[in-house]
């Protein structure tokens, strides 16, 4: 079709005319077929050719759900690459949008006249939140591919569809990762056709995005496919990934959808429900209180050794050195909307009552679950989460709703961060650069997604355009392009640094820990340093070994507990609060919780620990 209307626009229309209409739609030969794109003028004056909605791997649908991908066919005519591609099936349900099984598609941006006079370099971005859903607008990368990259964002199977494991062969469990390493072999070999290097890949990684990143760091099978990472908001060894189950959900969704009768070939009862159906089943489980396994990554030790994906244990790997080391460039963002945050402020407009009974009945459970606590000491771990989190508001809802948004962060974020950080280092050989990217000042008329600060700096200004309707201010427009130059020489050359800047950014090490702070002009940037160690070190090891504690254990207090560092920073109220509770009903903790009031102690007189 595209060698047809070259050969009517050279027949009927002028020279001109013809360059004008072959400008407007740039084409490329893949193995499949020839693509035709799209031109685009950024805001900036600069001009990128888009490909978007490209298959890299057969629809899975019909005998191929739940299966591994496989390579799409070939087609004969000019296939248009001018629209994405719909997203894969996940919650909330929208029939008719994301209930469309055929989702494996892929999109490219790449500079004007890209690889003319040298293949550039190429980005290849995950996104995602849980497993469960995507961003609500598709990420695009047409303003980072500006600044002199090949942009790549793809879609893979997510949920019940992309992490439904039953330990087996037939029921392996990994699809989605499955999905993004087919994704990144027709990467290598295609990207050179949109101007890239396959040589000189980067893996960016969002939120479960980047705990996937984690894993092809981990994998055998992707060694040599990437040679850099980006890792933003994600932990591969948080908690709930690394004691999930994922066997354990899927039988209950087999029980809730009735194939659990079918014993011997559940996957083809399975294949037979509608999308909708298996999405009600798994809405329904997600809002149980009982649920304490996800669709989640598994090692799969299971499988015959040539046909692993996550042979290993991911803290494992990152503690002994056995992942694929490339430079990394990982950090933690604020977000600046979020899905959650309008239920919590409708709740606030009810009252202090309100919106203290959901962190009460709601948040501290879950919370709880994903930490896998358990039933041991629950009331007292939650009096501990009170005392940290909850004991400052003195009835006032605004504080209360920042206690909230702080809880949820640190709780999910920050500290597995921390955690899988302090696994890379202990092995790691090739340089780590780390960031704290607050809240800059964005104000955003949404909260129909959750967007942080980087990925805005980064893919703005198309995705603030997409998420408020509106373009940068100067300012935003000019911390924008410092990020986007950090990172982009990252991705170049293996070191964020700003042109003609000589402060460089320093390595994140066992002797240096670090932080590239991002955000207002803080004067108590160490003291902010030393209380978030703090903070990690109550998620981390404070929590986990009180939860560990039963009632008829002997006085042999555990000497990491011994050693752990204050966890109330400050508080010394709260300190003597949890000395009567622990007293009263966990005698056994009396020498923990000296050692807790003397360094209560030592932080009055100024002596702080060192970050």
């Amino acid at each position: 079709m595209y060698l047809t209307q070259v050969i009517v626009c050279s027949i009927f229309l002028n020279l001109i005319e013809c360059q004008n209409w072959r400008e407007r739609h740039p084409s490329v030969r893949v193995q499949q077929g020839l693509l035709e794109g799209s031109r685009i003028i950024t805001d900036t004056g600069k001009t990128v050719n888009a490909f978007l909605g490209i298959p890299y791997a057969a629809p899975p649908t019909g005998d191929l759900r739940f299966a591994p991908p496989l390579k799409h066919p070939p087609w004969n005519e000019t296939r248009q690459a001018t629209s994405f591609a719909p997203h894969c099936p996940q919650l909330p349900p929208k029939p008719g949008i994301n209930d469309q099984e055929d989702c494996l598609y892929l999109n490219v941006w790449s500079p004007e006249n890209a690889g003319l006079y040298a293949p550039l370099p190429v980005v290849v971005f995950f996104e995602g939140r849980n497993f469960y859903q995507s961003s609500e607008f598709p990420i695009n990368g047409q303003d980072l591919a500006t600044e002199g990259l090949v942009v790549v964002t793809l879609n893979y199977r997510l949920n019940v569809f992309g992490f439904f494991c039953l330990g087996s062969a037939e029921a392996r469990g990994n699809l989605g990762l499955l999905d993004q390493y087919f994704a990144l072999v027709w990467i290598r070999q295609n990207i050179n056709q949109f101007g890239g290097d396959p040589e000189k890949i980067t893996l960016y990684g969002h939120q479960s995005g980047a705990v996937s990143v984690t894993f092809h760091m981990v994998s055998p099978r992707t060694a040599g496919f990437f040679q850099r990472v980006i890792i933003s908001s994600g932990s591969a060894v948080a908690t709930w990934q690394e004691k999930n189950d994922p066997v354990v959900a899927s039988k209950q969704i087999l029980r809730m959808l009735g194939c659990d009768a079918y014993t011997v070939q559940p996957i083809k009862c399975l294949r037979s429900k509608k999308v909708e159906h298996i999405l009600q089943a798994l809405a329904e489980y997600s809002e149980s209180f009982n649920w304490n396994d996800r669709f989640l990554p598994v090692v799969d030790t299971f499988l015959p050794e040539n046909n692993r994906y996550l042979p290993l244990n991911p803290t494992n790997a990152l503690k002994e050195g056995t992942d694929w080391q490339v430079p990394v460039l990982t950090g933690i963002s604020k977000p600046i909307t979020d899905e959650q945050f309008m239920q919590w402020l409708e709740l606030a407009s009810q009252g202090f009552t309100q919106l203290q009974q959901y962190v009460e009945k709601v948040k501290i459970p879950e919370i709880a679950r994903l930490y896998k606590l358990g039933a041991s000491n629950k009331d007292h771990i939650y009096d501990l989460i009170r005392w940290q989190y909850f004991s400052s508001n003195q009835g006032d809802v605004r504080l209360l709703y920042d206690e909230l948004k702080d809880f949820e962060f640190q709780a999910k974020v920050e500290a597995p961060h921390f955690l899988q950080l302090s696994h890379l280092i202990s092995s790691y050989v090739q340089p780590i650069y780390v960031y704290f990217m607050d809240d800059v000042g964005f104000v955003l008329n949404t909260t129909d997604s959750t967007i942080t600060t980087d990925l805005l700096l980064v893919f703005g200004p198309i995705l603030l355009k997409q998420v408020a309707r509106r373009r940068f201010n100067a300012n935003e427009m000019n911390l924008s392009r410092q990020i986007k130059q950090l990172w982009t020489n990252f991705i170049m050359f293996g070191e964020p640094t700003l042109n003609n800047q000589v402060r460089s950014w320093r390595k994140y090490t066992s002797g240096d820990y670090y932080i590239e702070n991002f955000g207002p002009v803080n004067s108590h940037i160490n003291e902010e340093n030393k209380k978030r160690v703090q903070r990690v070190l109550f998620w981390n090891q404070l929590v986990p070994k009180m939860a560990n504690i039963k009632n008829n254990l002997s006085n042999n207090i555990p000497r990491e507990l011994q050693n752990s560092p204050d966890p109330a920073a400050g508080f010394r109220h709260a300190m003597y609060t949890l000395v009567a509770l622990v007293i009263a009903l966990l005698a056994l903790l009396l020498i923990c919780i000296v050692l807790l009031k003397k360094r209560s102690r030592e932080r009055e007189n100024h002596l702080h620990m060192g970050y």
